[in-house]
């Protein structure tokens, strides 16, 4: 089962048909060659291919698969989304989370400081948002990415974060807007 968004096919790179991903996803362990990833509009309906070479850095995402050479023929591709085994990937349940294990957690800083409560969880396609309530009532969406949350312990029903700069203000901006 492919179940893993890795990122959606974008322009060609190179002669070979390499293509370039575009809203890739940071991946525990990257696509070993060999791997068989599905390639489609949803993942519920894709074509299975076989990854030749993968390469991800913080600046760019490649991908070259077997059945395709040329930068014609993988341009049939493009605007398809890129999805892989969770295993093949890195990730394993220990990653995951269930909505209800989440909501209601208390949302502390790494500096202790204590944010909110998370009341709401967004499913989006790049990644997860994380609705925190403050104690003024404001709201502020945590994206799930590894430089936002830091530890998840469901037990002590406790999220630690690093509150990126400009996070806080999101969605006040747009409160103050409306209220003016």
């Amino acid at each position: 089962m492919v179940d893993e968004y890795i990122g959606v096919v974008g322009r060609s790179h190179g002669l070979d048909g390499t293509v370039v991903l575009v809203d890739a996803m940071s991946l525990p362990q990257p696509l070993a060659p060999g791997t068989r990833v599905g390639i489609g509009f949803s993942r519920d309906f894709v074509t299975m291919y076989t990854v030749a070479e993968f390469t991800a850095t913080p600046h760019r995402t490649t991908l070259r698969l077997q059945e395709f050479s040329t930068a014609e023929a993988i341009a049939t591709l493009t605007d398809q989304a890129v999805y892989a085994s969770s295993g093949d990937v890195g990730v394993d349940d220990a990653d995951r989370h269930r909505i209800g294990d989440i909501e209601g957690c208390t949302v502390v800083t790494t500096d202790n400081e204590v944010v909110g409560t998370i009341t709401d969880v967004w499913l989006m396609p790049a990644n997860d948002v994380w609705v925190v309530t403050a104690p003024d009532g404001s709201t502020i969406p945590l994206p799930v990415i590894d430089d936002v949350i830091k530890h998840v312990d469901i037990a002590q029903r406790r999220v630690t974060i690093d509150l990126l700069p400009g996070l806080r203000d999101i969605t006040r901006t747009t409160a103050d807007e409306n209220d003016a």
